[in-house]
């Protein structure tokens, strides 16, 4: 099989007609059929169905279509970076990054950078940590700003900043008078977590804190977003483990206090896969240093 038969099969999957895809492709139709005829062949399966009433995807067809396109791109993404790998160079790079790594350090990183590179266009794609890296893993992205993954020969790593966790609480609440939060007052109270689906490391420190401390928080897995999350808080319904880098800018009716016994840092760092394009990965390591 080779990458001309998926692109000859995608368009005709796409406009389900031959006349048209062999005019898009530059062919004529009888050897457009044929190819389709002999990837069939090859496969073992039909792809179309065939009638006087047009051109229809089989159940094969339709199951073949996105490994046929994600073929194609993985092959798109294999020459961009071989044509950066020989001018030395790339266009484009692409960051994810959690919500929590939205700091104004991370921003003047990302200006000084932008500075050094102004005709580089930076795309940036927010997500949980678990999304980025998968994203990284599968290309769709260059770099992610992160909490440290687990250890992998696959991937490299460099520590961007450190914050403590605090804890962000509704300003009437009786918590709220403390100047640091005992972790044993915490049992019984109403703790609001980001849905593990969306973020399934969010909240481990905390609660295996807690659990040390003998203190057992009623959890509540109440929202995506961090930003959704501490406006629960606002509102009332409770309280949420929350990062110093975004203290400064929660909202109004919450209070932001730190853990006593006070809570070990947290790492944010920048990861990018081992086998990166020589050009992408000095530009990673160039925006991990500033």
């Amino acid at each position: 099989m080779e990458l001309r038969h998926l692109r000859y099969f995608t368009t005709v999957a796409r406009t389900l007609n031959f006349s048209q895809a062999a005019r898009e492709l530059h062919l004529a139709q009888p050897p457009l059929s044929a190819q389709i005829k002999s990837l069939e062949h090859e496969l073992g399966v039909q792809l179309f169905a065939r009638s006087s009433r047009g051109v229809a995807l089989t159940q094969a067809g339709q199951a073949f279509l996105p490994k046929a396109l994600d073929a194609l791109r993985a092959a798109e993404r294999a020459g961009e970076s071989a044509r950066s790998l020989a001018t030395g160079r790339t266009d484009e790079l692409r960051i994810g990054i959690i919500p929590p790594a939205l700091t104004a350090g991370i921003a003047a990183r990302v200006q000084a950078f932008h500075s050094a590179h102004p005709h580089l266009r930076l795309t940036f794609r927010t997500g949980g940590a678990a999304d980025l890296h998968a994203a990284l893993k599968h290309g769709e992205i260059d770099v992610a700003v992160t909490r440290p993954p687990a250890a992998s020969p696959a991937l490299r790593e460099r520590l961007l900043e450190r914050h403590e966790l605090l804890l962000a609480i509704p300003a009437r609440h009786p918590l709220a008078r403390r100047r640091a939060v005992p972790w044993p007052a915490l049992d019984g109270v109403r703790a609001l977590l980001l849905n593990p689906a969306a973020n399934p490391h969010y909240g481990q420190f905390f609660l295996h804190t807690c659990a040390r401390h003998g203190a057992r928080p009623v959890i509540d897995y109440a929202a995506d977003d961090l930003g959704t999350l501490v406006w629960l808080v606002s509102a009332g319904l409770g309280v949420c483990p929350y990062p110093s880098s975004l203290a400064a800018g929660v909202p109004t009716g919450v209070v932001v206090l730190p853990f006593k016994p006070r809570h070990r840092q947290m790492e944010l760092v920048a990861i990018w896969r081992a086998d990166s394009v020589a050009a992408c990965a000095a530009l990673v390591a160039e925006l991990a240093r500033l």
